[in-house]
């Protein structure tokens, strides 16, 4: 959003100065212009977010915008530091007053084994691959093997797949084959959600 804004106050302040300088400017070159301004303000957070695999370094970024909510509750999440991503989640909570945190939610009951409050979380989740993703991961807690199947397929992202796969295993007590999956779902996926598998499965 900061970036977001600077890019905003640079560009109507080139307009201005084009526009006392009577200099005509192709306006698709502008755009393109702020386009490419944008991603490069915007690197680190895209490459953390989506691209690096880096776990401490995407762990270092985390820490640096902790001050925030949403990347507080992640950190926290990851690292087990459950009282503490309570207290984020909360804060995420006022922020966003609501919205679109079920999914956020549903994951912090799940870690706390309060499987009932997560199934509560399920109908408010709005994108169907997460509601299902959760879903898959209640029934996974529930050693519903039929049902973990049932939503499995449902899941187009593989990675999710495999993070399913990782915790029946772990759950079974099959460690060798939790983390061969957890290495399959590792190489299937980058930035935040690497993290968090990684931290997550570290010690299997």
């Amino acid at each position: 959003m900061k970036n977001l804004l600077i890019l905003i106050v640079i560009g109507i302040t080139i307009g201005i100065v084009l526009g006392f300088m009577n200099l005509q400017f192709n306006f698709w070159i502008f755009v393109i212009l702020l386009i490419f301004a944008f991603f490069v303000f915007s690197y680190k957070d895209i490459r953390y977010m989506f691209l690096s695999k880096d776990v401490d370094k995407i762990e270092n970024y985390l820490v640096h915008k902790k001050h925030e909510p949403y990347y507080g509750f992640i950190l926290e999440l990851a690292k087990g530091n459950m009282p503490e991503a309570k207290r984020q989640l909360d804060e995420l909570e006022k922020k966003w007053k609501g919205k679109k945190t079920a999914i956020f939610r549903a994951q912090y009951y799940l870690r706390v084994d309060l499987v009932e409050k997560a199934k509560e979380e399920v109908a408010l989740i709005d994108q169907e691959e997460l509601k299902n993703y959760v879903l898959a991961a209640i029934a996974t807690i529930e050693k519903d093997d039929k049902s973990v199947e049932e939503f499995k397929v449902k899941l187009k992202k593989k990675w999710m797949v495999l993070a399913i796969e990782t915790e029946q295993a772990k759950r079974k007590k099959n460690y060798s084959l939790a983390r061969e999956k957890k290495e399959q779902a590792l190489a299937a996926t980058k930035g935040i959600q690497y993290f968090m598998i990684y931290k997550e499965y570290e010690k299997i």
